[in-house]
């Protein structure tokens, strides 16, 4: 009698000659005929699993060779033993990414010792973090007391296997996420929405929201419950600082760090979420997104000596959400609050960033093309043109530009000027097309902040008819191109500092 195989796919016919649909794997249907091969995964169906988590772990150990977990352990019978043996050695709760400074994306003028400094700072919070989650896996007894239910869950390995993956999975060294906080009863709600997953509906059902999305949004969730404000689809809340709430000081730093996105560093109470409620209120803007409704942190404003201080959007990036200037804008005006103005090393103080945003959404009249837009595009001459700078196609597709310093006077009656860096803009692909500078090229200031940040001599440029100021560091690299496009006069060459 015949047997039924588990643990097995079926690889779909190659019926196109482009080799892109050669490797697509589908479930098979009644039509065995259409499958020219059986692939050996070592997974049981998803329903025959005892446990969701024996399932979640089964798949996450199937695309992952960290483990060395033969693929002959992840059936239905057997994962959980292979769970267990993971376990056995305490170097599970050390497997986790370090940030590594030379690997961020950063704005090219953040200086080095802050990169290397913030780097730092992550990896600590990264370690403080999983130490508190990795003592509550490793000694579940210790929540028998406040979450006894908890507590006798936390002693299934494939649960535990499952946890620890979700809170380490968003951290790489090319990023500067910090884990999310532990939470007991955000934790215990989470397990029992997966509980409840029905056996046929695993494989897509556990998808998406992944663990780690459904516990961070049951921990945003609960906190904004509390505050009365879950009920809608956006909300502004305001945690107050230490001065204006000093009995309130830990919760509201545990509060700070629910709510900030992985991205912020104020997710860690390591030192900045506690030094952002010490220097004033810090606000928050949260949406429910698509397409499962969850809770996202869009905006995070510092306030310092009642000002509002420093503007950050979910990435981090120094940048105001483009698309939510306006709305920034109304709650500081409702609010009837003000902003601190500068240009500081590691970025814009809010009313620069306020500014910024709002540059950035003007369009251009012919390409109807705003200049974010037109930065993210490499649309060289229109960016030129909305930054003021007179730009001219020459016939072999270069440019030719009326000057060029590497700043926007953005306000001139108050004397705003921004770097072009905190635009976003890469100087060097913005001079690349660049023939002719018909006017001085500035690329230094007494002000560091103003520098030019070009890592290579423009490869096009060829003549500059006006005066090269520059640093000695850039003289020093880039002299025989900077003496060959002013035609060797030294004397329209001022060395700086």
């Amino acid at each position: 009698m015949l047997q039924p195989i588990n643990n097995t796919n079926f690889r779909y016919k190659n019926l196109y000659s482009n080799n892109l649909y050669a490797q697509k794997t589908y479930i098979p249907s009644l039509h065995i005929n259409n499958y020219d091969c059986v692939v050996f995964t070592g997974m049981s169906q998803a329903s025959e699993y005892k446990t969701v988590f024996d399932y979640l772990s089964a798949k996450i150990l199937s695309g992952s060779k960290r483990f060395n977990i033969n693929s002959g352990m992840l059936s239905a019978s057997k994962i959980a033993k292979a769970t267990k043996e993971i376990f056995k050695s305490p170097e599970i709760y050390k497997n986790f990414s370090k940030t590594d400074y030379t690997k961020i994306k950063w704005k090219n003028y953040i200086p080095l010792d802050i990169r290397e400094n913030s780097v730092d700072k992550i990896n600590h919070a990264r370690t403080l973090r999983l130490n508190y989650w990795a003592d509550m896996l490793q000694n579940p007894e210790k929540l028998k007391d406040k979450t006894p239910e908890l507590s006798k869950k936390l002693e299934n390995n494939s649960l535990k296997f499952v946890i620890w993956h979700a809170i380490t999975s968003e951290l790489k060294a090319d990023n500067r996420h910090i884990p999310v906080p532990f939470n007991e009863d955000a934790l215990l709600q989470t397990i029992k929405r997966f509980e409840d997953i029905q056996p046929i509906d695993r494989n897509v059902t556990c998808a998406k929201p992944s663990f780690i999305e459904y516990y961070t949004h049951r921990l945003r969730d609960n906190l904004l419950m509390s505050m009365n404000l879950s009920n809608n689809s956006e909300v502004w809340v305001k945690i107050p600082s230490f001065k204006h709430d000093s009995a309130g000081k830990l919760k509201n730093i545990e509060n700070l760090e629910i709510l900030s996105n992985k991205n912020w560093c104020t997710r860690s109470s390591d030192d900045k979420a506690s030094d952002a409620l010490t220097d004033g209120d810090f606000y928050i803007y949260l949406k429910r997104t698509k397409p499962f409704n969850m809770w996202e942190p869009m905006v995070g404003m510092t306030s310092l000596k009642g000002k509002i201080d420093q503007i950050q959007g979910k990435e981090n990036d120094n940048i105001v959400p483009v698309s939510l200037v306006g709305k920034i804008k109304e709650f500081i005006e409702t609010s009837k609050l003000s902003c601190q103005s500068g240009i500081i090393d590691d970025g814009p103080k809010a009313a620069q960033a306020i500014m910024i945003s709002e540059k950035l959404n003007e369009k251009d009249i012919e390409t109807g093309k705003t200049l974010f837009t037109a930065i993210k595009d490499g649309e060289i001459k229109s960016v030129f043109k909305m930054l003021g700078v007179e730009v001219k196609s020459l016939k072999n597709g270069h440019l030719k530009i009326n000057g060029y310093k590497p700043s926007f006077n953005i306000d001139p009656i108050h004397g705003h000027t921004i770097p072009y860096s905190m635009f976003g803009i890469d100087e060097n692909e913005l001079l690349k097309s660049v023939e002719i500078i018909d006017g001085n090229f500035i690329l230094y200031n007494k002000n560091k902040v103003y520098n030019s940040t070009i890592s290579k001599f423009p490869p096009n440029l060829k003549t500059v008819t006006g005066k090269i100021v520059c640093s000695r560091e850039q003289f020093e690299k880039y002299q025989d191109d900077i003496l060959k496009v002013v035609g060797g006069n030294i004397e329209k060459v001022m060395i700086k500092g």
